[in-house]
């Protein structure tokens, strides 16, 4: 039987793709050891192996190694100043590396040796450059003439970097050049994404030829990882990669389909009744039958596999999906899509079952994709998302004056219902919790996206930070606690109180609440660089029999410095200071496997302000 003319074939068996359509891998990345520098050709004496970081990074611009390994560190002379290459190549791959810059330091990440991304100290930039962190190197040229050789170059999308001495994350998802049989180039190199402390950067941006200073003036499929060594000091850990082979691909054979009208939402529900339709189609279907029916369809055949190893497929849907290989779930179905299992595969032919239920009216959607070892996700479905870059936004941003927003505030686990943004000219922004008096998130950048308060009838009523953004805790900012020792709240305490906010004539708001018998006040302006935060709390009334406590930071490590008024918070995450004229000293109390700076409010301490700087 032929397939319905609704039928859309359009689940391509090879890789439908795009640059802009490629998906990020889930199955596990591969470690670069270091616990040697075995995997570097000839490494010089500026790069050396450590177990951490000592000293002061913030500050010093030399960084202090302690004996050990898992962290690289580079601190260069003028006799050692070496670029690092590694022994093995790459084509196509994810990057993943954690890196530390001292201030003022500058270095770089060749991809294949000739495509740098830039590594530099930029906090602070207010429009970043090729030249910042996160930057696409310019190329250069002199046949082009005086001031005129450096061209190309891309800037980031925004300033993602954070302060020095801070571990940063990037990521990266590379494309290279492609070449045909004759060795001339077909498609330039392209930085799929790439991602600076989980912000997006960059998406789908082609390279035209070798970034300067690269370490080869021609093009190649592949090339070695060739990191900076010569501009400044900087550390790496946890560097991770995925190569691939670009021509690696699942395939699909002998393909048949059932389609089962009705409103099914158990699979298999429909096994022992005969289908309305079955048939052969050359592909899958990505919008199965009626667009506005109800309705189960199984797909069955053979998953043709190149190499052994691990293999992941993945389900992007709106309904509920499974997907059997050899009889074994590779994919679990659930309400919405459902969850994958990786499978260890033999090469060759496997045969395979897909159920796909769309129990509702409203438009079918699935995308399916794989990946395997040295095999980038793909997709075995035509990607019909909308591609990079044309995400509809609602800007909102403080131009002339602090604009504050409300909405619901997006936050794990679940979104903050009584919740304000506050965005500020300086660009330091941050989310507040009214029922928590936690500052919920900070950020530097775009203030406000506003779209998901507006799109359609606007269910979501989020509006999320639309530059690069560090999550805090959710718990009370102050608690009543029984004991020193007691847990702190999660939750709001039953005798707080908000009191709602004033503002200032330039739109700066002071949130007020009561706890008890304490009244509060809180305000968080920007520094005056617009680098970070400082927030004041003041409390005035009488303390109950139980300990008020005011909770500055919590992480699973917080580090004093010698002067006790500022603070490492987390794995170098970000830091706390207060004042030299500060009335109170915080502690670090310690909690199981977190620990909190925390600072206790005595009947003396009420008329004293607590006052410390956020910075990031």
């Amino acid at each position: 039987m032929q397939p319905h003319p609704r039928i859309l074939l359009a689940f391509s068996c090879a890789l439908v793709c795009s640059f802009g359509a490629r998906a990020q891998t889930l199955l596990p990345s591969s470690p670069l050891p270091l616990t040697s520098l075995a995997e570097f050709k000839s490494p010089g004496a500026n790069w050396q192996l450590a177990g951490g970081i000592a000293g002061d990074p913030r500050r010093e611009k030399a960084i202090v190694p302690i004996p050990g390994s898992g962290v690289l560190i580079n601190n260069p002379t003028d006799s050692a100043k070496s670029a690092l290459t590694t022994t093995w190549e790459h084509g196509d791959v994810e990057l993943d590396l954690d890196f530390l810059l001292p201030p003022g330091s500058n270095s770089g990440v060749y991809l294949m040796g000739r495509y740098e991304l830039q590594l530099a100290d930029s906090w602070g930039v207010k429009v970043p450059t090729f030249a910042d962190c996160g930057g696409i190197y310019q190329r250069w040229d002199d046949a082009r003439g005086k001031d005129k050789e450096g061209f190309e170059g891309i800037a980031p999308r925004a300033n993602a970097s954070r302060a020095p001495g801070l571990w940063q994350h990037l990521r990266i998802e590379f494309q290279a050049p492609r070449f045909d049989a004759a060795g001339v180039k077909t498609s330039n190199a392209r930085f799929v994404k790439v991602t600076l402390n989980d912000f997006v950067i960059h998406e789908n941006v082609e390279v035209n030829g070798p970034t300067r200073g690269a370490a080869f003036p021609t093009e190649n499929p592949r090339g070695p990882l060739l990191i900076q060594g010569d501009h400044g000091a900087i550390a790496f850990r946890n560097i991770a990669s995925k190569r691939f082979d670009p021509e690696a691909r699942v395939a699909v054979e002998n393909l048949s389909y059932k389609y089962y009208p009705g409103e099914l939402r158990v699979v298999g529900e429909y096994d022992n009744t005969a289908p309305a339709r079955q048939g052969t189609p050359e592909s899958f279907a990505a919008e199965a039958i009626d667009r506005t029916g109800r309705f189960a369809v199984v797909f069955a055949g053979a998953l043709v596999v190149p190499r052994d190893g691990a293999y992941l497929f993945n389900a992007e849907a709106t309904e509920p999906v499974r997907l059997l290989v050899d009889g074994q779930v590779a994919i679990a179905p659930l309400e919405q899509g459902g969850v994958s299992n990786v499978m260890t595969l033999k090469q060759g032919s496997h045969p395979f079952r897909l159920d796909y239920l769309h129990p509702t009216a409203r438009a079918p959607a699935l995308r399916l994709t794989a990946e395997g070892p040295g095999i980038a996700v793909h997709g075995l479905t035509e990607n019909r998302a909308r591609r990079p870059g044309n995400a509809p936004q609602l800007l909102v941003q403080p131009e002339d004056r602090i604009r504050l927003q409300r909405s619901f505030v997006p936050y794990e686990p679940k979104k903050r219902l009584y919740a304000i943004s506050v965005g500020t000219p300086a660009g330091a922004h941050y989310s507040y919790d009214f029922e928590t008096g936690a500052i919920l998130r900070v950020w530097r950048g775009n203030f406000l996206d506003a779209f998901e308060m507006w799109e359609g009838r606007g269910e979501p009523q989020l509006a999320k930070p639309a530059g690069p953004a560090l999550t805090l805790t959710a718990k009370p900012t102050i608690a009543l606690l029984e004991r020193a020792t007691s847990e702190w709240p999660d939750a709001a305490e039953p005798l707080w109180s908000s009191n709602g906010y004033t503002l200032e004539s330039d739109g700066q708001p002071t949130f007020a609440a009561k706890l008890a018998t304490l009244d509060i006040t809180d305000r968080v302006a920007p520094t005056a660089d617009g680098r970070g935060l400082t927030r004041t709390i003041n409390l005035k009334g009488t303390n109950t029999s139980w300990q008020t406590m005011v909770l500055l930071a919590e992480a699973p490590t917080i580090t004093a410095q010698p002067d006790g008024l500022s603070f490492i918070v987390g794995d170098r995450d970000y830091y706390i200071d207060l004042p030299a004229d500060s009335a109170v000293r915080p502690f670090v109390r310690n909690r199981g496997d977190h620990q909190q700076l925390v600072v206790p409010v005595t009947a003396a301490g009420i008329t004293k302000p607590i006052i410390y700087t956020l910075l990031w």
